[in-house]
């Protein structure tokens, strides 16, 4: 049984950027993936939008750990040469109503400290994207989008540098307490199981995040750590229309939605992708198709921004899954970035309901994942 100092469990965004931020020549730090390869699940799954932190209530950890990543990732990618574009968005209210909606969000986002965002008007809307359909628009220039791939790999070679590695198609089939730490039975991909003793456990396991802390003896119901999935797809603009808008361009959010809205998203190709919407699901009822009876729903949807669509011009993309806390119609779950200590468990991390903005959170969530483990390490 090998003795290691740090096992993180999920090779996506989080896990990651945890681990290349905990990895030192001198601490074993290995990461536990289940699937063949990084980032296979939401963190490659998603609109690849570096967030401002406008939505999200002051003070909480997706508005901090948001407007921090988004500096801290604008940073990473200018040093190392990282596929990333500062677009800038657009939130636009299509009629009156609308209107107040946005001086709330503006406010919102002034509150947590986002730099640079302004009401826009009708004139100057035309100027910025003559092609669009708003009556105001908050102006968001520190919102960009990112090459998560390459975001992802830049972790990968970072923490190898100092010895840290990745064990891909491996599940964490059991963890138990021990007197220094954690026991962690792992199957591979030809079903033998090994374990390894380690001092320090990270939950990183996304859409199994809740799992894997009720499999580390933690009840999830009592502290509210059961994950709801809730599915997102996108359709993908098929012709030369991608050209006729030149930044993000987001509706006005509804009231305890589970997104943000279809929204239209530039990609680095010059490409344009529609969504992702929001439909609850089972479980059981994961899948990553793109249902085309849904073709009209996001035609109408975005028609209402951008007058130009038809139903032609949209062709099936891709999916994903959010692991979100928060239910169907329920108020705001923040995320779950917790030492379990309180509950007995020394050394043990949960990461879970990282969905929206974790991407663009991820460097800070690192930071903070590791100020939780100040005097352990």
């Amino acid at each position: 049984m090998e003795q290691v100092d740090v096992i993180v469990i999920g090779a996506g965004v989080i896990g990651l950027s945890i681990a290349e931020r905990l990895s030192d020549k001198k601490r074993s730090v290995y990461v536990i993936e289940r699937h063949p390869s990084f980032g296979q699940e939401t963190s490659s799954r998603n609109s690849e939008v570096i967030h401002a932190g406008i939505y999200y209530p002051k003070d909480s950890l997706k508005a901090r750990s948001c407007v921090e990543g988004n500096r801290l990732l604008y940073e990473i990618c200018s040093k190392n040469k990282i596929p990333c574009k500062r677009t800038g968005k657009l939130i636009v209210a299509t009629c009156d109503e609308e209107i107040a909606d946005l001086e709330g969000l503006l406010k919102n986002g002034q509150d947590n400290a986002v730099e640079s965002l302004r009401i826009i008007g009708k004139n100057e809307i035309k100027k910025l994207e003559p092609n669009i359909k708003a009556k105001a628009a908050i102006g968001s220039p520190s919102t960009g989008i990112i090459d998560s791939h390459s975001l992802m790999q830049y972790f990968i070679d970072k923490m190898k540098q100092n010895n840290a590695e990745v064990v891909y198609n491996s599940s964490v089939e059991d963890v138990k307490k021990a007197d220094a730490g954690y026991q962690v039975l792992i199957k591979d991909a030809s079903a033998e199981k090994f374990c390894f003793n380690t001092r320090i456990l990270i939950n990183c396991a996304g859409l199994e995040s809740d799992t894997i802390a009720q499999k580390v003896g933690i009840d999830i119901k009592r502290q509210a750590y059961d994950l709801k999935y809730c599915k997102g797809q996108y359709f993908r603009l098929g012709n030369n229309k991608a050209k006729l808008v030149n930044r993000l361009i987001y509706p006005v959010p509804k009231p305890k939605s589970a997104g943000l809205g279809v929204h239209a998203t530039i990609d680095l190709a010059g490409g344009l992708r529609l969504g992702p919407d929001d439909k609850y699901i089972k479980r059981s009822q994961i899948n990553y198709d793109v249902d085309i009876r849904e073709k009209d729903n996001f035609l109408n949807s975005a028609k209402a921004f951008l007058p130009f669509l038809e139903s032609d011009d949209l062709i099936p993309d891709t999916a994903g899954i959010r692991p979100k806390l928060q239910g169907e119609k329920e108020d705001f779950r923040d995320f779950v970035i917790k030492e379990e200590s309180d509950l007995g468990f020394p050394g043990f991390v949960n990461l879970i309901g990282i969905e929206s903005p974790g991407l663009t959170a991820a460097p800070s969530i690192a930071k903070i994942a590791e100020g939780l483990l100040k005097g352990i390490l």
